[in-house]
């Protein structure tokens, strides 16, 4: 019997809508957990198999990780790659046939015989780098057909795609978020930086106001002091004058490095002082 016979037969035609009806049902999984769900059911329905096992490699182990048994089996146990069945499916990346689970040096017979399982059939999910394994499980001796064969090999194929798409999703969701993060971040920073700055420019624009106010009037009365010979006067308002000015300089120093902090040009330097004298400083000046 060749493959397209095979599908071509009448249970290969409901093999083939059930796998159909699985791909749908796998297109909506959110997680791991919904496509094990959804296998474990469909490799048991498909072949009338007894038991059906979900396994995960994870490193150098097999993780039994769901079954759907007539009786429970090894779920949430976890076997070294080499003393297992799925381990060997696994590292030789292909199906394993089982009629007779006590004539097979593969089978560890001390870990199935307190079972009911008597023939296996186990395949590989994606012959390249195998995400797992799917196993199915007979109570009595059962030969299994190339129709089965296929089948359940077609569901785990089907089954590697729904993990690695939800995996690509899970991380373009991670990355989406991370950069959502960072860029409420961004935005927080800015509107702060723009409150500082708007906090500034008030309180520069009164700082610059003052020295300006006094420039204005000190050469006002420069001039009157100029035309009636009052030297000594006179100075005392010219050095008021550079007096302003240099505070409208350092005014204006303080602006070009708020302008360097924005532009990342420059960085901070902590330094520690002594606040009693600064603030006489201050209030001396």
């Amino acid at each position: 019997m060749n493959l397209t016979s095979n599908y071509y037969s009448p249970s290969g035609i409901i093999h083939m809508e059930k796998l159909v009806n699985t791909v749908q049902l796998l297109s909506l999984a959110q997680n791991i957990e919904e496509v094990m769900r959804i296998v474990r059911t469909v490799a048991r329905e498909l072949t009338g198999a007894d038991g059906a096992t979900f396994v995960l490699r994870e490193d150098n182990l097999c993780y039994y990780a769901d079954e759907d048994a007539i009786r429970p089996l090894w779920k949430g146990s976890k076997f070294p790659m080499h003393s297992c069945l799925s381990g060997w499916v696994m590292l030789n990346r292909k199906p394993a046939i089982v009629p007779d689970i006590f004539s097979d040096d593969r089978i560890p017979t001390s870990v199935y015989e307190p079972t009911f399982v008597r023939s296996v059939l186990m395949v590989p999910i994606r012959t390249i780098k195998p995400l797992g394994a799917i196993g199915n499980y007979w109570a009595s001796k059962h030969e299994p057909t190339l129709e089965e064969i296929t089948t359940l090999q077609s569901l785990a194929d089907i089954t590697a795609v729904s993990i690695e798409i939800i995996d690509v999703r899970n991380n373009l969701e991670f990355k989406v978020g991370e950069r959502t993060r960072e860029l409420m971040e961004s935005l927080q920073r800015e509107k702060e930086l723009n409150k500082l700055k708007s906090n500034f420019v008030a309180m520069a624009s009164h700082e610059l106001k003052t020295p300006l106010s006094t420039i204005l009037s000190s050469i006002s009365l420069s001039e009157r002091y100029l035309e009636i010979g009052e030297k000594e006067k006179r100075q005392k308002h010219i050095d008021r004058m550079k007096s302003s000015i240099q505070n409208m300089r350092e005014t204006l120093d303080d602006f070009l490095i708020v302008e360097k902090l924005e532009s990342e040009k420059s960085s901070l330097k902590w330094e520690e002082f002594e606040l009693i004298p600064f603030l006489v400083e201050i209030n001396s000046c």
